[in-house]
């Protein structure tokens, strides 16, 4: 709904159609916090490095292993960087959809994967364009789910999933929020916070008697 609206909302300033005070007003276009997209390590660790052997499942995985290693790159984005990208030993790219510039340290050997998983790009401002990126994007979420479920995964994954996994295991690994959402490309920090899955209560309740300890009698 919030992407219809967007359409709509285009529509309206390229004179397409008429402006309709109040169309949304009724519809939700919100973002759902208790939705949580996240796998677990396990589950990733499954996803990444699992035994398969159908050609076309392996190179969803490893371009999967490879958006996960450069901060949860977006497919959006993904499909436009090359080893061009790299320089002075760093990915850089902007965010299509903030236009927040992103810089990544990478190594020889993930500038030689980039290579290898190098995606035809898509015009976006082209009809056609944007059609074939849909279409590479229907098509690599169809294999990241035919890769699940042949490695037993019962969690949904997609290519977002694989972002917003990035995002909560790097919180779990104690990086800070501000240091996340600049890798993500957020122009927001609170956009990253929705993203963020919460800690469960047996974290919480360690965290605690650390923070406790600090002002107990020695």
């Amino acid at each position: 709904m919030r992407m219809l609206r967007a359409l709509y909302n285009k529509g309206v300033y390229a004179g397409l159609t008429k402006h309709v005070y109040n169309l949304f007003h009724d519809v939700y276009t919100g973002i759902d916090k208790s939705h949580k997209k996240a796998m677990s390590p396990v589950d990733l660790n499954t996803l990444f490095f699992g035994k398969v052997s159908s050609p076309a499942l392996i190179s969803a995985q490893q371009i999967a292993r490879l958006m996960y290693c450069l901060c949860g790159i977006p497919f959006v984005d993904f499909q436009h960087v090359g080893a061009d990208s790299v320089k002075d030993g760093s990915l850089n790219y902007s965010r299509r959809k903030t236009g927040v510039c992103v810089s990544i340290p990478v190594n020889k050997e993930t500038v030689s994967l980039i290579e290898k998983a190098a995606v035809c790009p898509s015009d976006m401002n082209t009809e056609a364009g944007y059609r074939h990126y849909q279409s590479l994007l229907r098509k690599f979420n169809a294999s990241l789910s035919r890769l699940a479920s042949k490695l037993g995964i019962k969690a949904h994954v997609s290519s977002y999933t694989i972002r917003h996994s990035w995002a909560t295991t790097a919180l779990y690994c104690h990086v800070p929020v501000e240091v996340i959402s600049s890798a993500l490309g957020h122009a927001d920090i609170k956009t990253t916070q929705i993203y963020l899955k919460g800690f469960n209560a047996k974290e919480i309740g360690l965290a605690n008697r650390k923070v406790c300890r600090c002002v107990e009698n020695k």
